[in-house]
């Protein structure tokens, strides 16, 4: 049996509790663990992705301190919010989306693993 802490590790910033269950779910069949953190929590994780929502609090500093470390960003906000999406790409985000569009099926967005 594989032992779960030894899958890489997934962060989800975001305070909207209605996220948790996607995520989970998409951590799992992707083979990730998966961690809802704030962003002051950051400093001890080692992930390999993160989707950040960019209406948590600290969001920016999240994406470029994420980036800046070599982690796959994936941000999401309000889908009417196209000033923030561009905003998260121009931080180092590598895809920003409408909350609807990538809830949809965030597995997709995440690096396979091999």
């Amino acid at each position: 049996m594989i032992d779960p802490t030894s899958r890489p590790l997934l962060v989800v910033v975001t305070s909207n509790l209605m996220d948790r269950g996607p995520f989970e779910s998409a951590a799992t069949i992707a083979g990730y663990r998966c961690a809802f953190v704030r962003a002051n929590e950051l400093s001890d994780l080692d992930p390999l992705a993160a989707f950040v929502d960019l209406e948590a609090e600290d969001s920016d500093k999240v994406i470029t301190n994420l980036s800046g470390r070599g982690v796959r960003v994936i941000a999401y906000g309000p889908h009417l919010d196209d000033m923030s999406m561009v905003r998260a790409r121009s931080l180092g985000a590598d895809s920003a989306e409408p909350r609807s569009r990538m809830l949809r099926n965030p597995a997709a967005y995440l690096p396979p693993l091999v």
